[in-house]
């Protein structure tokens, strides 16, 4: 007889091949696990930088438009510069007295005025980009209001002798917004309680939410007026407060 005896061959017994099947499945888990986690931590990178990135936009135009509150590059007393102003009807401004030049009805919106430089190449930048003074407001008195509709900060400009300009959105995903102001009572009061032609400085406030979700629902918690707001839909947000000295003061704010 040519050879030795046949040997059969096998194959993974049932033992080994559970043993293999649950190696590859620790395996899966393990790389699954890590990629939502990076996706998680991708995610709530980006949400954080939406937020960032809205945080320094919103003070960097709040701030230049409140500095130009009672601007003037005429030479009179701003009682003079800035009489009084009745508001028309219907048109939702709110009434100024004689040297006031920032105003409010509500605690979530600002008014202010300001006037047309009368020098040629002076130009100013309005809240919505355009220029100021053009061919038809010359000298003018204009009214910039920033105000919060539907979760987005917008301004809109008025002037006292003309029309006004279309609504302009500046911020998206704004969940609240308030204003205080800094009277000769050398504390910040609502719009209700200021002495208006004695205004000091202005503070502003708001909590602003990423437009990307973080992946992840947690909840946070913001002071806001004499209570808290709190938020629990996966969208990072941040409180953002603000003080900004006027300029341009009234001889009786000084």
């Amino acid at each position: 007889m040519i050879g030795g005896p046949s040997r059969r061959q096998s194959g993974l017994g049932l033992v080994e091949l559970m043993v293999a099947m649950a190696i590859g499945l620790m395996l899966v888990l393990m790389v699954t696990n890590y990629l939502i986690s990076s996706r998680q931590s991708y995610q709530t990178s980006v949400a954080n930088g939406d937020v960032q990135d809205a945080r320094r936009f919103a003070l960097h135009v709040v701030q230049q438009q409140l500095w130009l509150a009672g601007y003037s590059d005429r030479w009179e007393d701003l009682s003079d510069v800035f009489p009084s102003f009745t508001s028309p009807d219907g048109s939702g401004i709110p009434s100024f007295e004689v040297g006031q030049v920032v105003g409010a009805d509500t605690d979530d919106e600002v008014w202010i005025r300001y006037r047309a430089p009368v020098l040629e190449g002076q130009a100013l930048t309005l809240c919505d980009g355009t220029r100021f003074p053009d061919d038809d407001n010359a000298d003018e008195i204009a009214i910039s209001r920033f105000y919060l509709e539907d979760r987005t900060l917008r301004c809109k400009v008025y002037f006292e002798n003309d029309e006004a300009h279309d609504s302009l959105p500046l911020l998206n995903d704004v969940d609240a917004l308030g204003w205080r102001y800094l009277d000769d009572g050398n504390r910040f009061q609502r719009e209700a309680d200021v002495n208006w032609s004695a205004v000091k400085a202005i503070q502003f406030e708001m909590i602003l939410a990423s437009d990307e979700s973080s992946g992840t629902r947690y909840a946070q918690t913001f002071p806001w007026g004499d209570g808290s707001l709190t938020y629990d839909d996966g969208h990072a947000r941040t409180r953002l407060s603000s003080t900004i000295t006027l300029r341009n003061l009234p001889e009786t704010a000084q």
